[in-house]
């Protein structure tokens, strides 16, 4: 598939996002219990920038009601996808798909530009053999200048919580069947490097059974949120058939990657594996005792990914698994249950409302005197480390397994 594509009419994937969103939205009583829920509401008071102003927005606009302006267009950007608002519903409506749907709809109406046409590539691109590091690489460079229109302010600011340099990620090689569980390494694993070999180190060390297959790629949430449903369905498709029969269970170190791969999860005529946070797979499915972790007398502070916390539902297995450590102080950083900002590639397309939700984040870390901040997902990972580098607080933000495998045996240890 050509990285620049004019679309054409039958790419056009309105038709059936507008049924989809006529679908969620009559499930949509008004009755306005998601607004307290809503981060861009409570910071505007704009029903237009609430869950339920959405949904109104999306429907009128599906049925003809409403043209498709660039107004209408802001508001649906504006969402985070955080899907608190989904959490909160008493009635139940499925806002993420509608949102999903809605920005696929938008895409399918909206002129064709050259930013949007460059927006798509980029995203395409993502898949492409060192392409991410490429980027990185990129990005180190364009961040660092001073001219600001030489990167947003999203990408100088994301630029500060990257590693010195990339590297390729150890844990991109086939091992032998049979395998206990398939290890989803995505597109960002030149720069998750750490997390995956903390992942891999822990599995072997549990006597797990791993396989990271080849053909793997992106798990199209970038795609799917841009609005690009056809990318993503490519993405998907490729995936199915990397993992299909490679092992019962599919787990990933970025819960916002797993939240996306559990569209698969049941996967008509193929073999796709049930997908978990790996955290939860580590609690519920192996014998945690037969890790040796040495203690760390430390806070560990621990935020909650949305995509963990409201699409997944699996954020105690986190703290069960750090609370492993001796001596370790395992706390809740304050404000989780408001998202950080982060948001996929909301950071860096909305950089003054990412920032002002990261902010209180960074200030709750240095209030609580936490040693170290975990996040179970990279981009929020980033982007807290970037908060917290603005705000002159010295506390790393690493992934949870990477706290634990430091605290294993050495290699080589009988022990």
């Amino acid at each position: 598939m050509p990285l620049f594509h004019r679309p054409k009419p039958s790419d056009d994937p309105s038709p059936a996002a507008a049924a989809a969103i006529r679908e969620a939205s009559d499930r949509c009583v008004a009755c306005g219990l998601c607004l307290p829920h809503c981060p861009t509401y409570g910071d505007s008071l704009n029903e237009n920038e609430s869950p339920r102003g959405r949904i109104s927005l999306l429907r009128a606009a599906a049925d003809g009601v409403l043209p498709v302006t660039p107004a209408l267009t802001a508001h649906i950007d504006h969402c985070l996808g955080c899907l608190a608002c989904e959490k909160a519903c008493p009635s139940r409506v499925p806002y993420g798909a509608l949102l999903k749907n809605g920005r696929a709809w938008l895409t399918g109406k909206s002129p064709w530009t050259w930013r949007r046409q460059w927006q798509r590539a980029l995203i395409q691109a993502v898949d492409l053999p060192g392409a991410v590091a490429t980027a990185y690489g990129a990005a180190r460079i364009l961040g660092s200048l001073s001219w600001p229109r030489a990167a947003p302010m999203g990408l100088r600011e994301a630029v500060r919580g990257l590693p010195a340099r990339p590297r390729p990620a150890l844990v991109n090689r086939e091992e032998a069947h049979p395998a206990d569980v398939a290890l989803f390494r995505g597109c960002t694993a030149d720069l998750d490097r750490p997390a995956l070999n903390a992942a891999m180190r822990i599995l072997h060390a549990l006597g797990v059974r791993v396989h990271v297959p080849s053909a793997q790629g992106c798990c199209g949430a970038l795609a799917a949120h841009a609005g690009f449903a056809d990318i993503a369905s490519r993405q998907r498709q490729r995936n199915r058939q990397a993992f299909a029969g490679s092992a019962p269970v599919l787990v990933s170190v970025a819960s916002g990657c797993a939240a996306e791969l559990r569209h698969d999860d049941a996967y008509p005529g193929g073999q796709f594996p049930a997908v978990s946070d790996i955290h939860r797979y580590l609690v519920e499915q192996t014998d945690l005792g037969r890790l040796a972790l040495s203690p760390l007398p430390q806070t560990i502070a621990v935020h909650d990914p949305c995509s963990l916390r409201n699409a997944l539902g699996d954020t105690r297995f986190v703290y069960d698994l750090l609370t492993r450590i001796p001596e370790a102080r395992v706390i809740e950083l304050p404000g989780n249950e408001v998202c950080c900002g982060a948001a996929g590639d909301y950071f860096l397309r909305e950089p003054a409302r990412a920032h002002a939700l990261a902010r209180p984040k960074a200030a709750a870390a240095r209030a609580v005197g936490a040693d170290v901040v975990v996040s179970a997902n990279i981009g929020c990972a980033l982007h807290l480390s970037a908060a917290l580098a603005r705000q002159g607080v010295n506390v790393p933000v690493q992934h949870p397994l990477l706290v634990v495998a430091r605290q294993l045996p050495p290699l080589g240890d009988p022990c």
